[in-house]
């Protein structure tokens, strides 16, 4: 499993070296250098579809459409109807801004306007026979 670390550009080109000049085999290079083969592998392939040893750059990942203006609308939604369930939540922002996002990112989105997750006061009872989805809602802390 991988550590997170970034191999060091020297041993990188080491591996090229031993690889390439020295006509080393995975196993081999990894040996003498201290490193797994899948390292070998990936900095291998790496320099066969580039030319080169530098690391790709790390991706970015996907930025949540609940931030800005949207967000505040979020927010003004909470404050003005604090009973809404997310589901009921996610509907009217979608309504009113466009942007249908998934229940998940709506809950992420309250926790970064500084919402906690409670149990509605609204919501029957644990332990009863009714249905209780959806009742959850986030509540301001102060």
């Amino acid at each position: 499993m991988s550590t997170g670390k970034v191999t060091p550009t020297e041993l990188r080109q080491a591996i090229v070296r031993a690889h390439e000049q020295q006509h080393l085999g995975y196993e081999q290079t990894a040996r003498l250098l201290g490193v797994s083969e899948a390292t070998v592998s990936r900095v291998l392939r790496l320099y066969r579809e580039t030319g080169d040893v530098t690391p790709r750059p790390r991706g970015g990942g996907r930025f949540s459409p609940l931030r800005g203006e949207v967000a505040d609308t979020l927010e003004r939604l909470v404050l003005r109807d604090p009973g809404a369930t997310v589901t009921e939540l996610k509907e009217q922002l979608a309504a009113l801004t466009g942007v249908v996002t998934s229940r998940s990112a709506l809950q992420r989105a309250l926790h970064r306007l500084g919402f906690s997750y409670k149990k509605s006061p609204l919501s029957p009872p644990s332990g009863t026979l009714l249905p209780t989805s959806g009742a959850a809602t986030f509540l301001l802390l102060f």
